[in-house]
């Protein structure tokens, strides 16, 4: 729950990951040929014996100046998806270059390529010259049965990374994952110096339940072009033959990585390096080598198994600052990401998404439904936990709750998978402190809602850019943006205060939490209106208000300010807290009354029948708000 910290201007150095697997990640892209399918299926079958995919424009904020594709499909006996990129920069667009082919029994990468604007090599696309965005193309051939597409892939990059990785801590990611270690020198001579790639997959598919022989796997992956056992999208195309959610990535930082193991997930990754570079391996360099990441030790160092040691020897320690330059440095990042398909990071791409208790569409807004439990906004980070047809059941991150076994998470609930995208949204220095904010996003608009948290990259006195999650730039009004302080002062308060002005005389709205609605009179609950309040200010507080009332630090009268929280369980006998309001200084109350239906500035006196002077903490009330008045519990909270 601290505060929002302005983020510094971007570094240089870049790895970004596009992955599209959501219905609006593909949005924008021509489908010849194609059906769409439930989110629960992946993104597309054939619907005939040939067919096409050829997305948008992909804007990279950074240039990049590499590119490595992969893709995660059914391809049944006949059938057949090629892979193609283009890049624009300074000259232009660049001609279709393929990456290679994916079939039922195996990877073909495409004949090698040498021209005045890029390299294929295998595996890597090595531009000679930086570009600013990508387009890729699919083609499709139908065998006996239809092709399903579940996601494609590309990893953009370029050549600058931090010298240092970042500073080590302990976390959910200082564990050692179960993984069964193999070692490639088990493998018959021919291949053993060969297949630390197949070797390291072995391991993670056997991880997650594909138990295959070393020497099976080296030979599904072997590229049917170049024959060799390494090449990258090979080797993750091939996990999602079998049914994994696999792609090749460029991860940024070593925290990316921690990321990966705190989630359960082991890690194959690629590094390079010299002599006395790797202290500890088994092998003195190598010009590249595949090894399994398992873990972090409590002084943030990498635990690994590495299939170049000899049976028994694979479990190796290596030194957080060494790992860092033979990975993230001399390779970039390269890691095969591989895991079934939840749980899975996602991000709202939505101006705002519906939380409902059951997955079940609704024609039109009761603001009385008690299964719609809250509102996301466009950037809320999010883990999808199941699927269903194309619902997806997720933990909101960004909206603390307690669940029913008394454990701390994200609040949970269904979200149409049409309003979700698979991106990493940018570090937010900023958020929209006007009820509504237009965005231009090249020729297309996007209301944004106040809470909204954005990455400015620029501003003039009028107008700011920035960052949306596909990486292009939008441009906004320069006074809709609020950049908090990094810590609270007497103007957060007054700030808070403003963001929950925005909503009064709007309609109350169980489980409303946007400024953004069907219809403009609609407004939000209690607790909605205090998460967007202190959002606004770059404070995340739990969704509900009994949970706000639990993690509020508990005030006195006499120590209650502006911006500070008065809460009302359910009755004079009950611990249940049910209601929540913003202090406004005085005798004065800002709240989301249901027994009103609006949101409306009230008093302690009209309230209870008695001012502030005479409430202390813990004091049973009278709330004369209903036609017939109850008794409940009044508490003070704070988060400052």
């Amino acid at each position: 729950m601290a505060f929002l910290i302005v983020s510094a201007p971007p570094a240089l150095a870049m790895n970004r990951n596009v992955v599209h697997r959501t219905p609006l990640d593909v949005a924008a892209d021509r489908a010849v040929g194609l059906a769409r399918v439930a989110f629960a299926r992946g993104l597309f079958r054939t619907r005939a014996s040939s067919a096409t995919l050829e997305s948008g424009d992909i804007e990279s904020p950074t240039p990049f100046d590499n590119l490595v594709g992969s893709l995660s499909a059914e391809v049944p006996p006949g059938g057949s998806i090629e892979l193609l990129v283009k890049v624009r920069g300074d000259a232009g667009w660049s001609g279709w270059y393929s990456l290679g082919t994916l079939r039922a029994d195996g990877f073909s990468s495409a004949p090698g390529v040498d021209d005045a604007r890029a390299t294929l090599a295998v595996d890597e696309l090595k531009l000679k010259s930086p570009a600013t965005a990508a387009r890729y193309k699919l083609k499709f051939r139908a065998g006996r049965r239809p092709v399903f597409l579940r996601s494609v892939s590309l990893a953009l990059s370029n050549g600058d990374a931090p010298a240092e990785p970042p500073a080590a801590s302990t976390g959910p990611w200082t564990r050692e994952l179960a993984v069964a270690p193999r070692s490639q020198m088990d493998a018959q001579d021919k291949y053993k110096h060969d297949i630390c790639s197949p070797t390291s997959l072995s391991m993670v598919l056997s991880f997650w339940g594909h138990r295959l022989g070393t020497e099976e796997v080296a030979l599904a992956v072997r590229d049917r072009t170049s024959q060799l056992f390494g090449n990258w999208s090979a080797n993750a195309d091939y996990a999602g033959l079998l049914g994994l959610d696999a792609r090749v990535a460029r991860l940024q930082s070593l925290t990316d990585l921690e990321a990966e193991i705190a989630a359960g997930r082991p890690v194959a990754v690629s590094v390079t390096f010299g002599e006395g570079e790797l202290p500890g391996s088994p092998m003195r360099s190598t010009g590249g080598h595949l090894m399994v990441v398992v873990g972090f030790t409590p002084k943030g160092d990498v635990i690994a198994l590495d299939p170049a040691g000899r049976a028994g020897q694979e479990r190796r320690v290596y030194a957080r600052a060494a790992f860092h330059k033979v990975w993230r440095v001399n390779k970039r990042g390269l890691a095969y990401l591989i895991g079934p398909d939840f749980p899975r990071r996602l991000a709202v791409g939505a101006a705002v998404a519906d939380l409902w208790s059951k997955p079940t569409a609704r024609k039109r807004v009761h603001l009385a439904d008690d299964a719609h439990l809250s509102q996301l906004l466009y950037g809320e980070r999010v883990t999808a936990l199941e699927s269903r047809g194309d619902w997806v059941r997720l933990s909101a991150d960004e909206q603390e709750a307690l669940d029913s076994h008394g454990k701390w998470g994200g609040y949970r609930g269904w979200v149409r998978a049409d309003a979700l995208v698979c991106a990493e949204p940018p570090p937010e220095n900023c958020a929209v402190r006007t009820r509504q904010a237009i965005v231009h996003v090249g020729r297309e608009l996007m209301t944004l809602s106040v809470g909204t948290r954005l990455d400015r990259l620029s501003q003039s006195s009028s107008t700011a850019r920035v960052l949306m999650l596909d990486g292009s730039a939008g441009e906004i009004a320069a006074a809709d943006l609020y950049s908090p302080p990094p810590l609270p002062t007497e103007s957060s308060r007054a700030e808070i205060i403003r963001a929950a002005e925005l909503f009064l005389g709007t309609s109350y709205y169980w489980g409303g939490r946007s400024g953004v609605q069907a219809d403009p009179s609609i407004g939000v609950d209690c607790s909605g209106l205090v998460s967007l309040a202190y959002r606004v200010h770059g404070r995340d507080v739990p969704r509900d208000s009994h949970e706000q009332y639990l993690r509020a630090r508990p005030v006195r009268r006499a120590e209650l300010k502006p911006g500070d929280l008065v809460f009302l369980t359910r009755s004079e006998d009950s611990e249940r807290v049910t209601h929540v309001m913003i202090y406004t200084g005085g005798d004065g109350l800002i709240e989301s009354r249901q027994s009103s239906g609006r949101v409306l500035r009230t008093t302690f006196l009209e309230r209870f029948g008695a001012p502030l002077i005479k409430i202390e903490s813990g004091d049973a009330v009278l709330d004369l708000s209903f036609a017939k008045p109850r008794r409940r519990r009044i508490f003070f909270g704070s988060y400052f």
